[in-house]
């Protein structure tokens, strides 16, 4: 038997798959990082993407005007566009799925994407997928 005392460890962290009863561990979550695109333009094109693609978004976002409207995303770089929109949502969405641990189809079950055409939830998710789940372990 052992003990091990951890503090401020990511919810993908590699102990909760070592430990026989990962229970035991009492692990407590809590918000420590927030993301809110002020240019979604910029924001999207600066990220890298684990696969290429392309899904439209039709951004909406009453607080910086600048950012709505439709924004294509391709093989890494976004710019604004006329095309037929894939997904509709708000920036705080998009903001949720940019660091790629919360993922469109849940935020779509939860009410906050709207599916404009079949099959672009999927792909989106593909596109925004990363192997690391979102982790800030400095607490401010």
């Amino acid at each position: 038997m052992a003990t091990i005392t951890a503090w401020l460890v990511p919810p993908d962290h590699p102990l909760f798959f070592i430990l026989a009863h990962p229970r035991r561990m009492r692990y407590r979550s809590g918000d420590g990082l927030w993301v809110r695109l002020l240019d979604v333009g910029a924001s999207l094109s600066g990220r890298t993407y684990p696969q290429g693609g392309e899904v439209v978004f039709e951004v909406r976002d009453t607080f910086c005007a600048w950012n709505e409207g439709r924004w294509r995303l391709a093989d890494g770089t976004a710019e604004r566009t006329d095309a037929e929109v894939d997904l509709a949502l708000d920036v705080t969405s998009l903001g949720s799925a940019y660091l790629g641990g919360v993922g469109f189809a849940q935020l779509a079950q939860g009410g906050r994407v709207e599916e404009l055409k079949p099959g672009a939830i999927e792909r989106a998710d593909g596109i925004f997928r990363h192997g690391l789940h979102p982790w800030c372990p400095e607490i401010f």
